[in-house]
């Protein structure tokens, strides 16, 4: 039985070459100690970060003084961290317990024989990880490639830490989760594993097992209890091996989990007590659920197909790529975790890739994703580098990391898949010229991780890489792709057309953050497109530029700093609305768009859909849209326009579709209304109209088109350009809506709207005379939009639902916000 104490809230700390002790806070770090002692000004101001990379080269001491009266008598006390960042040594009592070198581990210390009842002192000694991975780095006899920071793959730290293309360079330093004494008598459970071996018929076989740490002579059993909302599913009692429980049990009629969309997500309580006859001396409980993974690869006509299975059916992964969400770790809560996946699961989102260069999220993260049924694909923390794994010390690290994260992580249900590292395999075929080495990183990949993870973990597949698959890693025919020819190789936006990725876990567009955070994070001064402070704000080098590029390229330049804002968000939000749409339609041929990314970690322009102070930008709103899971999707195709219906459902359903289409100034050219029935979990084809029945009058007007290096003059409908064509899909009484127009929005004459906007209490109510896009709803009050980056039908009625009072509104579109000079 354990008994624990905290040793969280106040410690001492200061500089290591200081006398002068400070209040510092665990769980916590050096940064936001010194922020809380005005020592330091707000790094994400500004370009106040230069602050903190001055403290990167200092070493720190933290300091604990507390008693630990006994009660009774415990055979065994250890002292736990469950997380030391990063290189650190740790004295009790002025005894060395040890040294530290891994941030992403727990760490525990034997002190039964040095513990006292009165004045324990806990000293941590941190030493600068910075100068730690210099000096390995240049005493390293193999020279590493690595992205942003060279040094970064000596030490087992949160790589991002030192700056990535959308992160500060803000090294934390300190405890950054809970420290505690663990006290036992007798004996102990722990490390428990539920999963399901198979499905057969309407039952579930079901293995449990744990080890067991005992102080005891007598003999143990123990009782495992499988129950849900209360009522028990199955039960055994086993004798204890080698200090092991393995149980395996029946489960009749259970009760599946699924990914959100697909079907719900019940979680089972399981319970085991170790028994001395029938005296119960420990007990432990825990939830999971009842399902089975399976990763589909089979050779088809494009090559091999990368489909996930959930318990038999096929799913569709939707979602994006989650980052840490703050540079400083110990600021999240487990209400920021949980607001977060809400928010995921709200934008019709089934899965978020952790990303190789973070870190292992918390625990609430996973219950979070567990209850709404978000599925993780989890990176282990190997990113964008090569790493020193041709030493036995780096190979040792890495196999206890492993270890360690799977006996934590291993019941979430809501992980489907562990990956070995972000980028590094296409990195060496493709950036650093290694082809398929041996080492660099490739030991742990494939030979540490799939041994471990098969060992640990026999419920859920494991994948080398992301993106992996075919003889180049990140090839379009097998495996999972990271498709970045648009944006970072500047290739236009339709090349998303042109894309058979059998999976796209990584694609992304810049936008900027909500107007409100730009506020937050600069002056006056600093208000303009390319200050200093600005560019800061942008870590990709060029960013600026290319969201410059990309915005005059579809929608013209933009009148102010508030209308780039705004442009850049509705122009991310097309872009990515373009990948998803042609890639949801090619299903299952592709099975899955991740795109890049769901969060920031500090207030920033990136490829995220929400901002670092969870506001929601355009793209997060577009996500409800294209992710649903009916869309209606219209491409130019055989010289006209086709529908489709791309349908999530598990069933067939009945849909009444309504196609409008309206010119530019708001005339109804025509509209068309008819029943169809959507197949489910497939794409039907539901119509089709050519441009003559679009446009019925050929007006010529002649447009400028690339063509093969250069600009040439080309014919086209004005009609046909001065309209758009908007679809309306009801299905069991709920509307799903998507629209289409025949070129880019500079090139369209844009009719400047009446948009008439109606508050009553926490509604706002807006209508239009004309077709409107970019429709953005700004509150003088900082409350939550239900919706919000409308693209309008004349005279239909958009109610938006505020968390709380808006205040002033005002009103933004694509006409008022472009530029015409």
């Amino acid at each position: 039985m354990e008994k624990s104490i905290s040793l969280n809230g106040t410690w001492k700390f200061r500089e290591a070459s200081d006398s002068e002790w400070n209040d510092g806070k665990v769980p916590g770090c050096v940064q936001l100690d010194l922020l809380a002692q005005n020592k330091i000004s707000d790094p994400f101001y500004g370009m106040n970060e230069v602050e903190c990379h001055k403290l990167e080269d200092k070493e720190w001491i933290y300091r604990k003084e507390f008693d630990f009266e006994l009660t009774e008598e415990f055979d065994e006390v250890k002292l736990v961290f469950e997380g030391i960042d990063t290189i650190a040594d740790i004295y009790f009592n002025d005894d060395f317990l040890g040294k530290t070198e891994n941030m992403f581990i727990s760490h525990e210390f034997d002190v039964t024989n040095l513990i006292r009842e009165k004045d324990n002192v806990l000293e941590v000694y941190f030493y600068s990880s910075t100068k730690v991975m210099k000096a390995r780095e240049n005493n390293s006899p193999v020279r590493l490639e690595s992205a942003f920071e060279t040094a970064r793959p000596y030490i087992r730290k949160a790589q991002y830490s030192y700056g990535w293309d959308w992160g500060p360079r803000l090294a934390q330093v300190g405890l950054w989760k809970d420290v505690y004494i663990s006290a036992v008598k007798d004996v102990l459970v722990k490390d428990p594993f539920f999963y399901t071996e198979k499905l057969q018929g309407n039952a579930a076989f079901v293995r449990v097992s744990a080890s067991v740490s005992s102080f005891m002579d007598s003999e143990l059993m123990a009782e495992i209890t499988i129950s849900y909302e209360g009522e028990v599913c199955g039960r055994k009692t086993v004798p204890i091996i080698c200090g092991y429980i393995d149980a395996k049990l029946v489960i009749d009629n259970p009760k599946l989990w699924y990914p959100n969309g697909v079907g719900s997500q019940p979680l089972y309580n399981i319970n085991i007590k170790l028994l001395i006859g029938e005296d119960v001396v420990d007990e432990l409980n825990f939830r999971s659920g009842i399902r089975i993974v399976r990763l589909i690869r089979e050779k088809d006509s494009e090559g091999e197909s990368f489909i996930f299975e959930i318990n038999g059916i096929k799913v569709f992964a939707k979602g994006a790529d989650w980052i840490p969400a703050d540079n400083f770790l110990s600021r999240i809560t487990k209400d920021d975790y949980y607001k977060f996946i809400k928010l995921a699961k709200d934008a019709n989102m089934n899965m978020l890739r952790i990303w190789g260069g973070g870190i292992y999220e918390d625990d609430s993260f996973y219950d979070a994703c567990d209850e709404m049924g978000i599925m993780v694909w989890q990176d282990f923390m190997y990113a964008c580098a090569q790493y020193p794994d041709q030493f036995d010390w780096f190979q040792q690290m890495a196999a206890e990391e492993a270890e360690d994260v799977l006996l934590r992580l291993r019941n979430h249900p809501s992980i489907v898949l562990w990956c070995g590292n972000n980028e590094n395999n296409t990195g060496f075929y493709s950036w650093w010229g290694n082809g398929d080495p041996k080492y660099l990183g490739n030991y742990i990949y494939k030979e540490i991780l799939p041994q471990i993870c098969a060992k640990y973990d026999p419920s859920r597949p494991y994948w080398v890489s992301s993106p992996y698959g075919g003889v180049d890693p990140n090839c379009e025919s097998e495996g999972d792709r990271h498709q970045w020819d648009v944006w970072s190789g500047w290739a236009d936006v339709k090349a998303y057309l042109a894309d058979k990725s059998r999976f796209v876990s990584e694609f992304g567009f810049q936008s900027m953050p909500d107007w409100k955070t730009v506020l937050s994070y600069t002056k006056e001064e600093d208000r303009s497109i390319l200050s200093p402070a600005m560019i800061s704000h942008n870590k990709m080098i060029g960013g600026m530029e290319r969201l410059i590029r990309y915005m005059t390229s579809d929608l013209g330049l933009p009148k102010d700093l508030r209308s780039f804002v705004y442009l850049t968000q509705f122009n991310q939000a097309e872009a990515i609305k373009k990948g998803v749409e042609h890639w949801r339609a090619r299903k299952f041929m592709t099975a899955g768009t991740l795109y890049w990314q769901f969060n920031d970690c500090w207030p920033v322009a990136s490829w995220s859909c929400i901002d670092y102070y969870k506001r929601k930008k355009a793209l997060y709103y577009y996500s409800g849209r294209f992710f649903a899971s009916v869309l209606p999707y219209i491409v130019e195709e055989d010289g006209g326009i086709t529908i489709y219906g791309i349908s999530d459902l598990q069933q067939d359903a009945e849909a009444h579709v309504e196609v409008l289409c309206y010119s530019l100034d708001g005339e109804k050219l025509w509209e068309r209304k008819f029943n169809t029935r959507l197949i489910a979990n497939d794409v039907v084809k539901i119509a089709h109209y050519d441009e003559r029945e679009i446009a019925e009058k050929y007006v010529p007007y002649v447009v400028p088109v690339d063509a093969s290096h250069c600009t040439l003059p080309v014919e086209r409908n004005w009609k046909l350009l001065n309209s758009v064509v908007y679809v309306r899909m009801t299905v069991d009484e709920k509307i799903y809506d998507n629209y289409y127009v025949f070129d880019k929005f500079r090139n369209l004459k844009l009719t400047k709207p009446n948009i008439t906007c109606y508050v009553e209490g926490n509604d706002i109510t807006l209508s239009t005379d004309v077709p409107a896009f970019g429709v953005f709803v700004y509150t003088e009050n900082d409350v939550d939009l239900s919706d919000n980056c409308l693209n309008m039908i004349p005279g239909e009625k958009y109610t938006l639902k505020c968390s709380d009072n808006p205040g002033d509104v005002k009103i933004y579109d694509l006409s008022s916000l472009i530029l015409k000079i």
